[in-house]
């Protein structure tokens, strides 16, 4: 008996325990909440000033377990402005169900015992802005979030998108469901996404009055990233995608099969490096087989502070016009905003290769069942701050800049040859024609690119070689100044 009595004071006092911190952490939720509200406007502010939208909280009910409220987006620009997202009045609304922690109910029913502050289900509101997304989904939230809120601010995300299927005068969206998993560590420092999508299926008719689609099947995406103490984004990212299809007059016009992507970016004492490599697995041109493609890029020692000052300034810059570009008249303005980007992207070239970086096209790969062709490339830069170059001219200028360059290429012949033949039949020329065409357009580039000097060639290769350094200019065993050789190669080929 005294056991049993025992046992109910524990389980009573565990009860109470429970219910004190529910009804505490509720407090505490709301608090988070309002600090997530204004990281959200900071950041619409920062990166999408133009989009002129602002998020507001209306509403707490608190309870013991679990408390309810609601997020609002709204529009911040004048009724006349053409960049806004929202019209007067419009808002889109989120509705909040908070459950409590040390233990959130929401978090017990899918049997995740670790103490969290609270979990939180979002789901879209049906008010009139989105009504047309509400019927595109059949009635249905097209979009519902669980988020686990941690003691330390860390937050994990777990969203699903119902399948979408729109469809207007001259266009449609249809998209299988999706799911993304995000996870924060706090202000966003440290940032895990996983997302999985099905098919995606976007039809219109173009400028031309063309019936025009767009496919993407299976896309999936890895990221795991941080900031770096210089407040770049660094880390691993991977991507892949089943199938793209690009698709007129529902004929494929370009497909590609097996497409895959990733990174890794890493800053350590100020200095960048990393890797980025790309692949397709099929590429396939009016519906015949062009053959497969591998791209491997290298970033090494590039100043992270230099590279965070020009990624700013671009950014501000585009920002600034994108802000501006809807009320451009003109040719002659909109040409004058590409000149602003363009000379905000000369300014900040010091910057960016502050500290000597050195970038590489480790291999550009063409395959197809003939054989494969590759292109390399590596390129040292010089830090401009630092450079102090005697020679004038343009020499001089590029010397600034580019400590050396070198440059190599080797185009297969019978894969050369595969490739502008599969291209002259996609235009409507017989197989063996195209063959014939083909064979002579590669013997003529040859015989083209040793005439100049370009290219050296044996019966499978033509191949070329270039070196830039200190003013010199090597072609393949030819070397000039780099004033002969735009002279030789560029002025004269301009000119024909």
């Amino acid at each position: 008996m005294k056991k049993s009595k025992v046992a109910l004071a524990v389980i009573v006092g565990i009860g109470v325990l429970w219910t004190g911190a529910a009804w505490y952490t509720g407090k505490k939720a709301e608090q988070h909440i309002d600090q997530v509200v204004a990281q959200l406007n900071q950041q619409l502010t920062q990166q999408y000033p133009e989009a002129g939208l602002v998020v507001t909280r209306e509403g707490y009910q608190r309870h013991i377990f679990s408390s309810s409220t609601q997020l609002l987006v709204k529009s911040r620009l004048p009724a006349d402005d053409a960049n806004a997202l929202l019209e007067p009045g419009d808002r889109v609304v989120f509705n909040e169900t908070i459950s409590h922690g040390p233990f959130p109910l929401a978090q017990l029913k899918h049997f995740n015992l670790l103490p969290a502050l609270a979990s939180i289900h979002s789901e879209l509101a049906n008010t009139p802005s989105v009504k047309a997304l509400f019927e595109a989904t059949k009635g249905k939230t097209p979009f519902t979030a669980e988020t686990r809120v941690g003691y330390g601010r860390t937050t994990a995300s777990t969203i699903q998108i119902e399948p979408i299927n729109y469809a207007a005068q001259d266009s449609s969206l249809s998209s299988d469901a999706a799911q993304i998993m995000l996870k924060t560590t706090p202000s966003q420092r440290g940032i895990q996404l996983n997302v999985d999508t099905g098919k995606v299926v976007l039809s219109f008719r173009n400028e031309a009055d063309v019936d025009t689609e767009v496919t993407v099947n299976g896309v999936s995406v890895r990221s795991d990233s941080r900031l770096s103490d210089e407040g770049l984004r660094v880390g691993t990212q991977q991507i892949s995608a089943n199938n793209f299809m690009y698709a007129l007059n529902h004929k494929p016009t370009v497909q590609f099969t097996g497409i895959k992507g990733n990174s890794d970016l890493n800053s350590v004492k100020n200095l960048l490096n990393g890797t980025l490599n790309y692949q397709i697995d099929k590429i396939d041109w009016q519906q015949l087989p062009l053959g497969s493609a591998t791209l491997k890029l290298s970033l090494q020692d590039f100043s992270a502070s230099g590279m965070k000052t020009f990624y700013d300034n671009y950014n501000q810059a585009v920002q600034k016009n994108m802000a501006n570009i809807a009320h451009v008249t003109n040719q002659d303005e909109l040409q004058a905003m590409q000149n602003e980007v363009n000379a905000t992207v000369l300014q900040n070239v010091p910057a960016l290769l502050a500290g000597a970086p050195h970038f590489s096209i480790d291999d550009l790969t063409l395959k197809n069942e003939k054989g494969e062709s590759h292109f390399s490339m590596k390129a040292d830069f010089n830090d401009p701050s630092k450079t102090q170059v005697n020679r004038q001219g343009l020499s001089g200028i590029v010397d600034n800049y580019i400590a050396q360059l070198t440059a190599s290429l080797t185009v297969n012949k019978p894969m050369a040859t595969q490739l502008l033949s599969v291209i002259a039949q996609s235009e409507g020329v017989p197989a063996e024609q195209a063959g014939q065409f083909a064979s002579q357009q590669i013997q003529s580039l040859s015989a083209l690119g040793e005439m100049y000097h370009l290219t050296t060639s044996n019966d499978t290769a033509i191949s070329s070689s270039l070196h830039y350094g200190a003013g010199q200019v090597t072609v393949n065993k030819d070397k000039m100044t780099l004033e002969q050789f735009i002279e030789q190669y560029l002025t004269s080929s301009g000119n024909e």
